[in-house]
């Protein structure tokens, strides 16, 4: 299937961009160590999960935490955070930062996450890629599901075409929330079957819209 050529590219950043698993692994499981919680974490539990917003994922690892008790500790996990993303950081995917390059002669590029807030700045520098940017927005800014921060993003940049990539059904849905065509990676962390494009690597999807016209 093809789509008419965007004016936009907005990234997932988690699963599309990069892989930080084990360096949130490491931070959520210091911060259950911090606060007494003998919760501990495996790659593969956390990996099950990302994409989601912080809540929901709090809800599903430790249902037997009062609601202040996780307001408590999702503040320690960021306090790890903050100090552990900007050093240990995670593996970028093949192509990210030439494509990344590439790409920003002909798009306005855009980060947009379920992060929370900082993280896709923190991301961007870690990466060498935020001077090819032209936006960022997430979860952790705005309090809002993906579809609806894509409606947002669309309208505080005035944006006439932009199109969503990602690696989860969950940004497949909530792209098409926001109206927007779908393009799936399918190295990421997820699977669907529901997108406009999909490939299987980063120089794949870079060659497609370099030359596209």
């Amino acid at each position: 299937m093809t789509i008419s050529k965007p004016d936009a590219l907005v990234f997932d950043m988690d699963g599309t961009l990069w892989d930080a698993v084990d360096t949130y692994t490491f931070c959520w499981n210091k911060a259950f160590e911090e606060v007494g919680y003998s919760t501990v974490l495996e790659r593969e539990e956390l990996l099950r999960l990302m994409g989601i917003p912080i809540d929901e994922i709090m809800q599903k690892i430790t249902p037997g935490m009062s609601i202040e008790e996780r307001k408590k500790f999702v503040s320690r996990v960021h306090e790890v955070e903050s100090r552990e993303l900007p050093v240990r950081g995670g593996r970028l995917f093949d192509g990210v930062k030439s494509g990344i390059e590439k790409l920003s002669r002909r798009y306005k590029l855009f980060l947009l996450s379920n992060c929370e807030k900082g993280q896709l700045q923190v991301f961007a520098e870690y990466a060498g890629i935020a001077k090819w940017l032209s936006g960022t927005i997430s979860f952790g800014d705005t309090s809002l599901q993906k579809g609806e921060n894509m409606r947002l993003l669309q309208q505080r940049f005035q944006l006439k075409n932009p199109v969503y990539i990602g690696d989860t059904e969950g940004d497949a849905i909530q792209t098409r929330l926001a109206g927007w065509p779908f393009v799936f990676v399918r190295y990421g962390f997820g699977s669907t079957d529901n997108f406009d494009l999909a490939f299987g690597s980063f120089a794949e999807l870079t060659d497609y819209f370099m030359n596209l016209s």
